[in-house]
């Protein structure tokens, strides 16, 4: 992929749609690369499915402000990633996995078939909330047919302009899978 294609406006709003206003913190996202053709490997970079996105919000949704960028915000802003990267995937049918899947299936499916099975962040630096940018990758993907489970290897990561940064890898479990 040459260059950054950015995610309608429409459909961001769409997948957001289930937050609450104050807690929309993903405002821009682009698919910035479309795989290489074939499945994402985590051994191979070009291969994966990546969204970059501009983030920011003035105060928490949830506590009182804290002035930095906390583990809460970082898992709603991947929680977000991951939904705008999944809704682009499907659109644009970049998962053989997921190509049998339509839009309107991908929202009846996003909160109740789309978990979490395990997530590891790791803070290097604050990170200020007002403004930072965050990357989400599709790195791997198993199909588990028999347990009709598609689980999708992720990277993700948030930084601000000051050299604030965070990393995470995190496994989701889409449920209720089962295979075109």
């Amino acid at each position: 992929m040459s260059a950054a294609v950015p995610i309608d406006d429409t459909l961001r709003q769409r997948v957001l749609a289930p937050y609450a206003p104050n807690a929309r913190y993903v405002h821009h996202a682009a698919l910035t690369q479309a795989g290489d053709g074939g499945p994402p490997r985590p051994d191979a970079p070009a291969s994966w499915l990546r969204l970059d996105g501009d983030c920011g919000f003035d105060e928490p949704c949830y506590i009182a402000a804290t002035g930095h960028f906390n583990a809460v915000e970082c898992n709603i802003t991947y929680n977000q990633m991951l939904y705008l990267g999944l809704a682009e995937v499907v659109r644009r049918g970049l998962l053989a996995e997921l190509r049998h899947w339509t839009l309107d299936e991908f929202f009846r499916r996003q909160l109740p078939d789309v978990l979490i099975a395990d997530y590891r962040v790791h803070f290097r630096r604050p990170i200020r909330s007002a403004s930072y940018h965050a990357w989400f990758a599709i790195t791997g993907v198993s199909p588990k047919a028999h347990r009709d489970l598609l689980l999708l290897t992720t990277r993700a990561g948030c930084r601000d302009d000051d050299a604030g940064e965070c990393d995470l890898a995190a496994t989701i479990a889409l449920v209720r899978w089962r295979p075109a």
